[in-house]
């Protein structure tokens, strides 16, 4: 039996868990922390970096209390990295300081390694990070966008979406490589994917692209957004980029962007609520239709996942979609399982850690 840490930073909080593998697939969680962190704390250390110090002891309290347990490897959350293959990664110097820089964007998430790292030097074993954001297997036709100057660029919820993968090729008796899936992970953000043989190949970036979500426009009209840029609404292009990633979308059209509240809403038929989630479900169903073009029309199923995919939008998703595969929900987030995975795969001797 092997005992694998996760670590997870969110923006206002850091989760933490505990979990015993009996091989690679079979881990069972046995202890887990979720530390809120403060305004005061947080405004105290207003960059991510400035919060490692503050991040990684709340994780060596919640390992105290857990009784201290002898470890055999810690997984944290991969951030923004440079675009890489999927997988499993060594943290090393050279990741490090890209992320403690926030070379490739300031998140949160950036933490995980950067925590993980701390913990395993003091104890002498691995750490790692699997499927980052920035995992990169376009085909290159996905790279077109219509401007050679502006690229399509990879950006993804790969964690929560290849361990879903993982989960319904099981299901099906089968591995993620044999299967060819569209993969909806519906959450604060969303990112729709086809994966053939085992790799994502195309996406929307799901900070500027595709459907909206909770509290981010997704893709929009191009001729009123750059008439909008030089109308004096934004001083500057952080402005500009702060309103379209976390004060539109559902937030935008109702005020809200909780999703209870707006379910509730939706299944009472008030409106706007109503029409505006319909409308959320009907983006995401193109761009699942989009994405079957991309697989030549041959899907095994469409996967849901993230926190969203519940009645009625999963409904509503699922009447124009089943046509072109059966349509399974796996909701919820599966982040830290994930990780602890693709621990336990590596502790086993399923699957070498890569360098980054």
């Amino acid at each position: 039996m092997k005992t694998i840490l996760t670590i997870n930073p969110g923006s206002t909080s850091t989760k933490a868990a505990i979990y015993e593998a009996d091989d690679s697939w079979n881990v069972r969680e046995i202890h887990n922390s979720n530390v809120k962190h403060s305004p005061e704390e947080l405004e105290g250390n207003p960059e991510s970096a400035d919060q490692l110090k503050l991040r990684s002891q709340a994780v060596e309290d919640f390992l105290l209390d857990a009784g201290n347990p002898e470890l055999n490897a810690i997984a944290g959350r991969g951030g923004l990295t440079r675009p890489i293959e999927a997988g499993s990664y060594r943290i090393s110097d050279t990741m490090k300081d890209d992320l403690l820089s926030s070379r490739y964007g300031i998140h949160a998430s950036n933490l995980g390694a950067l925590i993980a790292d701390n913990l395993a030097s003091s104890r002498g074993i691995p750490c790692m990070i699997t499927d980052p954001v920035g995992v990169d297997q376009f085909q290159p036709l996905a790279r077109y966008s219509g401007h050679p100057e502006l690229p399509r660029r990879c950006q993804l919820h790969a964690l929560n979406m290849r361990a879903v993968a993982r989960e319904a090729a099981r299901d099906m008796g089968g591995r993620m490589e044999d299967f060819r899936f569209i993969i909806a992970h519906l959450g604060g953000g969303i990112s729709v994917s086809p994966m053939e043989n085992g790799r994502l190949i195309d996406v929307n970036h799901a900070m500027d692209d595709g459907p909206f979500s909770p509290q981010r426009s997704g893709g929009l009209p191009l001729i009123p957004l750059v008439e909008m840029c030089f109308s004096g609404r934004w001083k500057s292009a952080k402005e500009a980029f702060k309103e379209l990633t976390s004060q539109s979308g559902l937030l935008a059209y109702l005020g809200s962007a909780d999703g209870k509240e707006i379910e509730q809403n939706a299944l009472a038929g008030k409106q706007p609520w109503l029409e505006v989630y319909q409308a959320l479900a009907y983006q995401i169903s193109k761009e699942i239709g989009a994405m079957a073009t991309v697989l030549n029309g041959r899907v095994d199923a469409v996967i849901l996942t993230g926190g969203l995919p519940h009645p009625p939008l999963s409904d509503w998703i699922k009447e124009r979609t089943e046509w072109i595969a059966p349509v399974t929900i796996h909701a919820g987030e599966r982040e830290m399982l994930a990780l602890a995975r693709a621990a336990a795969r590596y502790l086993f001797g399923e699957e070498e850690l890569s360098e980054y």
